[in-house]
């Protein structure tokens, strides 16, 4: 299983590492759980990862490291440590990033983690949105951008190929920089109206903030055009929707209870509609949506034993505390991983791809 799927594992051609994020407005999905397990699986299939922990609250690097190793890694003084760290000069307006210094959870797996200090960096976010657009804005720039640069720099320093990001519910400044280093997103639903709610917000806001900036590139990019300067250095991601994930849904008989059913059907018109700005599907079946990426059944008597081993839930076993018909429920979330992360790796794959028709 280390090396499975190598063919998947190593497309032909890439510009570089993508940046993958799962991001939903709506809180509770299992978003952290389901950044963290991708990460692993990722891993598993061949792919070098750089993990970076983008929210506040620290879920991610708290479910990935024991309370002693996040402790000693806070209390360090020296700069790169974490992604609030590195960070902090170009907050201030004082300096460039610090290099990061992440740690391996695995093989071919690297995490910087977070630091509940990151949300100071929010306001100046926020403050310097409207600025990019000015003439004299390199100081604006330079903050929006951090996250990306910080991004490729952890990369390249561990090698990876893949970035994933893991962020909070909001849909503030914090949250607009790192989507803005985000090559593709998935978005991780439960079947439930507040899911559905979040469905069009998040469309809304990645339109805008897309528009925004690509509106942003075009005017700098004329700007040192006229004066006839080299032109700034902006990144350009897709920030694309790779299509939705079901999650956390209570099944009798393999199939989801009647209370969600309405809420199900839903889905499939909702992401076309609000996230892709596109008409609704035929089909009314999230089964036969070819943008869902996949259900992940309730393995909910798995995640505490996976929480307090800081391991992902497909790696539990007895020593862990693993009996009986749990055995059970760790290969069929072994199974449900690997297909959800095959799937996510063939259109993540895709972006940018240009075919003999284009």
């Amino acid at each position: 299983m280390k090396r499975l799927a190598r063919a998947l594992s190593r497309p032909s051609a890439q510009r570089g590492p993508k940046s993958l994020v799962l991001f939903n407005n709506k809180g509770g999905v299992g978003k952290t759980t389901l950044t963290f397990n991708l990460a692993h699986m990722f891993a598993r299939l061949g792919r070098r990862v750089a993990l970076l922990d983008f929210d506040p609250q620290c879920n991610l690097s708290a479910l990935a490291l024991p309370d002693h190793s996040l402790e000693a890694i806070w209390d360090d003084a020296k700069p790169g440590r974490t992604v609030a760290s590195c960070v902090e000069k170009v907050r201030i307006g004082k300096g460039e990033l610090a290099e990061p210094a992440g740690c391996e959870l695995a093989d071919d797996l690297y995490l910087l983690p977070g630091d509940l200090r990151l949300s100071r960096f929010e306001s100046r976010l926020a403050r310097d949105w409207p600025q990019i657009m000015a003439e004299d804005n390199e100081l604006a720039l330079h903050a929006v951008t951090a996250f990306d640069r910080l991004a490729v720099s952890f990369a390249n320093q561990v090698g990876a190929e893949l970035l994933l990001f893991d962020v909070g519910p909001s849909l503030g400044a914090l949250n607009r920089a790192v989507l803005l280093a985000s090559d593709a997103i998935v978005v991780p639903l439960a079947p439930d109206l507040f899911s559905l709610r979040g469905l069009q917000n998040v469309g809304e806001v990645l339109h805008e903030w897309r528009e925004e900036w690509d509106t942003a590139r075009v005017k700098n990019l004329q700007s040192a055009a006229r004066r006839r300067e080299p032109p700034p250095l902006l990144p350009q991601r897709w920030m694309q929707p790779l299509g939705y994930v079901v999650q956390q849904h209570l099944t009798i008989a393999d199939e989801p209870v009647r209370a969600y059913q309405r809420w199900l059907k839903q889905i499939p018109a909702s992401f076309a509609e609000d996230v892709l700005q596109r008409s609704a599907p035929a089909s009314s079946s999230v089964q036969d949506d070819p943008h869902c990426l996949g259900f992940l059944r309730h393995f909910a008597s798995l995640v505490p034993l996976a929480q307090a081993a800081h391991k992902p839930l497909f790696e539990l076993a007895h020593a862990d505390g693993v009996v009986g018909s749990q055995y059970q429920t760790v290969a069929r979330a072994t199974k449900a991983f690997e297909q959800l992360a095959e799937a996510i790796l063939v259109k993540l794959d895709a972006l940018g791809v240009v075919t003999a028709k284009e």
